[in-house]
């Protein structure tokens, strides 16, 4: 686990010693900012299973990667948006297996929630394996 910072560095006031602008914990998926225009930081902490996989991978296969988004500012929105794109991606999965599987419609049909609720899971599970090969672990 490591800590990428960004080249750029500004003078903490209260400190009265550098600091980088942009900074990854790949421990705590926590992105800090120092922002040169209020002198404060703010952090971002992802808490989604499949952002810290993703970091993890990158961080062993291509470390290059995460300096470089670190470095230019842009690792908030590069996450954010693999976020929302994993996110999506196992949604509409899952959307798809409830509309073609006939158990999980049977289930619907009767208003067994246990059932539905089991297999929504799985689908969700299943979902996992093929969006993480094709989105996370690149």
């Amino acid at each position: 686990m490591s800590i990428y910072k960004s080249n750029q560095t500004i003078i903490n006031p209260k400190t009265n010693k550098p600091v980088p602008i942009w900074k990854l914990d790949t421990n705590t998926m926590t992105v800090t900012h120092f922002s040169p225009d209020t002198l404060t930081a703010e952090h971002k902490t992802y808490c989604t299973d499949f952002i810290r996989y993703h970091v993890h991978y990158s961080e062993s296969h291509c470390p290059d990667r995460l300096r470089k988004l670190v470095n230019d500012g842009s690792i908030i929105s590069y996450l954010d948006d693999l976020e929302a794109r994993v996110t999506d991606a196992l949604n509409r999965q899952v959307q798809l297996w409830k509309e073609s599987d006939r158990e999980y419609q049977t289930a619907v049909a009767i208003g067994d929630t246990n059932k539905q609720n089991g297999l929504e899971n799985c689908f969700y599970y299943m979902a996992r394996e093929s969006v993480f090969e094709c989105m996370v672990y690149i």
